[in-house]
């Protein structure tokens, strides 16, 4: 089932300083570099050369967006995507339903882009809409206009719109949140599971029927994990998660 589309008003995206540095780079020219004569009956080892500067800023804008826990797509006015990163061809997948790597677009993510281009006077917010896999997890997908200065000539740069498409996992981003809340609270294991279900929503009475448990115990274990949660305000921790 699909959500309405949501019009939110979130900071800049921040990724395109990145795009539009890779785009606007020129190659460097530079001398060989000398070769040292060896005395006769040694070959001569190959020299381990570090990587130029350019290479190595490719490589941090490379591992950055696939460390990222958020799916990444550019794409075209004409949603030709350009980029898309690890984790945003996956949730494609999941969206599709198909095992297969995405080829375009999935339909709701085509369908958010498709709601920006006809509001493209709304060209400071993104559009987001959650909506339903087949696999029954919950996607959530925002978009926005993204501007990257090419270079066309030494002396003209243009701007060109593009989308950026930031695509999540709902359940996983919970899944992560309570799992550094545990942690940071010292819940215990069932402090943890009646805490899950009850940032999902469930009702208490719901809660008690799912765990097999009374409902003055589910009221118990939410009390503890209020009064932890209480204790800890105001006070600096640091902790390692597993």
């Amino acid at each position: 089932m699909t959500a309405p589309l949501l019009v939110s008003s979130l900071e800049p995206a921040s990724l395109g300083s990145l795009f539009s540095a890779c785009a606007a780079e020129k190659t460097s020219k530079s001398s060989p570099p000398r070769r040292t004569k060896q005395p006769s009956g040694h070959p001569q080892k190959p020299a381990n050369t570090p990587l130029s500067e350019t290479a190595t800023l490719n490589l941090i804008r490379s591992s950055l967006l696939e460390s990222l826990s958020q799916g990444v797509i550019v794409t075209s006015r004409s949603l030709n995507p350009l980029y898309w990163n690890a984790k945003a061809r996956t949730l494609c997948q999941h969206l599709a339903g198909s095992d297969f790597p995405p080829l375009e677009l999935p339909a709701d993510v085509a369908e958010v882009c498709h709601r920006l281009i006809r509001n493209e006077r709304l060209s400071d917010r993104p559009f987001v809409m959650e909506c339903q896999a087949p696999t029954g997890q919950t996607i959530r997908i925002s978009a926005r206009w993204l501007e990257l200065a090419v270079q066309t000539t030494d002396l003209e740069k243009q701007r060109q719109p593009y989308i950026l498409v930031l695509i999540e996992n709902c359940h996983d981003l919970l899944y992560e949140e309570l799992r550094i809340e545990r942690k940071k609270y010292d819940l215990t294991e069932r402090e943890a599971e009646v805490w899950m279900l009850l940032r999902q929503e469930y009702s208490y009475q719901e809660i008690a029927k799912m765990l097999q448990i009374s409902l003055n115990t589910v009221k118990t274990h939410i009390k503890n994990v209020y009064a932890k949660k209480r204790s800890c305000q105001g006070r600096e921790k640091f902790w390692c998660c597993d």
